[in-house]
């Protein structure tokens, strides 16, 4: 017996979202010594907070609180992926932003503390065929009956993200127990099934999957896209 679920009849609504940085993308995802990098991968957390235009102007809490968050934010993504990219190494000074200075560093010397960031370099598609190549590939549910808007801010100076969307008609969630590979990366807190195959990915605030079969869970399966239905979304058909 198939068992499935239509996200629809739930009041939940599926979309595939393509994310083009129009500016150049920096946030940390490794730091070793003096040199940070960003990876071309998204946390879906990172997305989420983004896209429901949720933050913290003020805040008295010295540790995240994800799940209370999450809980009122009106939609949830997937990690986001990026198959086509390119990054620019830039140099900057560690000086005191008080008294623009260098010396009064433990060391005591005046000249630069040199230290370097990787960015990830602006996307802008010319066309339809460049649209499918490059920036990152995320899957969006919607719980208020909305559509996610098209722009946004990501990263620590915030560039300027666009954002291109197409609806999965009719979604059904379906249960399966044979491995099936999702075509996104995976947070693992999302996973109810077991894991077969995972090639984790280093980067805060936790891992994730860059790939990975599951099986004994749930998904979405529309023409080229096979999407896993986060616990979350799953929480909220139950309810």
């Amino acid at each position: 017996m198939v068992q499935a679920i239509s996200l629809n009849d739930q009041g939940i609504r599926v979309f595939v979202c393509r994310l083009y940085n129009h500016d150049y993308l920096w946030f940390s995802s490794y730091e070793i010594s003096k040199l940070s990098t960003a990876l071309p991968i998204l946390h879906n957390y990172a997305l989420t907070y983004s896209l429901g235009d949720f933050s913290y102007g003020i805040s008295r809490e010295t540790a995240p609180r994800y799940e209370e968050d999450l809980a009122y934010i009106p939609l949830y993504t997937t990690p986001a992926l990026a198959t086509s990219w390119s990054r620019t190494r830039i140099t900057y000074n560690a000086i005191n932003s008080r008294s623009l200075r260098t010396d009064d560093a433990p060391r005591d010397i005046n000249s630069p503390d040199l230290g370097w960031r990787n960015y990830l370099d602006p996307v802008y598609p010319t066309d339809e065929q460049s649209a499918q190549q490059l920036g990152f590939t995320c899957y969006v549910f919607t719980f208020n009956g909305q559509r996610p808007k098209g722009v946004t801010r990501l990263g620590k100076k915030g560039a300027a993200i666009r954002i291109l969307w197409k609806e999965v008609e009719k979604p059904l969630a379906v249960f399966r127990k044979e491995p099936v590979r999702p075509t996104h990366p995976l947070n693992p807190l999302d996973i109810s099934g077991q894991l077969s195959l995972y090639e984790p990915v280093s980067i805060p605030p936790h891992l994730l999957l860059r790939t990975a079969e599951i099986q004994d869970d749930w998904f979405i399966f529309a023409g080229p896209h096979r999407v896993h239905v986060p616990k979350k979304v799953l929480t909220r058909c139950q309810a």
